[in-house]
């Protein structure tokens, strides 16, 4: 394909969830609504949330994986993929088989970028094996170019509690990599914190009575596809949490414990709240 013509291209390796909307079935949606074409890969198929009780399915064999990484190569795409989004990992032996992909592609593509939403808890609770975590912070955090962890999972990584704005801050300079912190409490509500050694940027809204799972992944590929498809750091942070605050107002006014994503689609593009971005002052 001519690269003037070709569309930016997402790899996306995340979870499958066929009766709710988390992993590839926000992000996916969400990206594409933006205008990106996304590959799905997904790292392990379930027929319902794991908090919903036995949830069928499982894991995808990391050797599938790598099989599905093959078959994108011989047909010569791997050159097209501009971007590798990595969430929840469903083995801790498939974080090798990502790496070898990361690289692959980059070899193909080399202004690729490898992003990692570690996706390994919320609001205190840790909800992947520490296999997994170890796998993911000892490897795939280490080797990304852009991390995208909520408050929670900062705190994971550098040791320390993140219950607040300024820890965050703090957090993200001991990491010394581009990052999109999610879901930090402040006074008026909830904040999202990119920081980079170049800046720090921070967009807030209103606290919300609850917001339904994979509110993160959908946070995670907007900032992601509106960065690829050339827009400004600041405008894609503001784009990307107006519009995950209005489709939760959207899913909540449902009474949806899911993303009401179809219903919503025209706020994934053009939300109506658009919270401006504060560039902070050096600490």
């Amino acid at each position: 394909m001519n690269e003037l013509n070709r569309p930016r291209t997402i790899l996306s390796i995340q979870s499958q969830v066929v009766g709710a909307r988390v992993g590839n079935s926000v992000a996916a949606f969400a990206m594409e609504r933006l205008g990106l074409r996304v590959f799905q890969i997904p790292t392990t198929l379930l027929g319902r949330r794991p908090d919903h009780g036995a949830p069928g399915g499982g894991p995808i064999p990391a050797a599938t994986i790598a099989s599905f990484i093959d078959a994108l190569a011989a047909d010569a795409l791997l050159g097209e993929i501009d971007a590798v989004l990595t969430g929840y990992i469903g083995a801790a032996d498939q974080v090798a088989v990502i790496l070898d992909a990361v690289d692959r592609i980059k070899a193909a593509n080399p202004n690729a970028i490898f992003v990692c939403d570690p996706v390994l808890g919320d609001d205190g609770k840790v909800y992947v094996s520490d296999e997994i975590a170890d796998a993911v912070i000892k490897s795939l955090w280490a080797n990304a170019d852009w991390l995208m962890p909520n408050a929670f999972e900062l705190g994971l990584i550098v040791g320390r509690e993140i219950d607040g704005l300024g820890a965050a801050r703090d957090g993200a300079r001991r990491i010394g990599k581009p990052l999109l912190v999610s879901s930090i409490r402040t006074a008026l509500g909830v904040g999202n914190l990119f920081a980079s050694p170049s800046g720090d940027w921070f967009c807030e809204t209103a606290r919300l009575p609850r917001a339904p799972k994979g509110a993160g992944d959908l946070l995670s590929a907007l900032f992601l596809a509106r960065r690829l498809r050339g827009e400004t750091l600041t405008f894609a942070l503001e784009g990307a949490t107006g519009a995950v605050y209005d489709v939760i107002v959207r899913s909540l006014a449902a009474n949806s414990e899911d993303l009401a994503l179809p219903a919503a689609h025209d706020l994934v593009a053009d939300p109506v709240t658009w919270p401006r971005a504060a560039h902070l002052e050096l600490i």
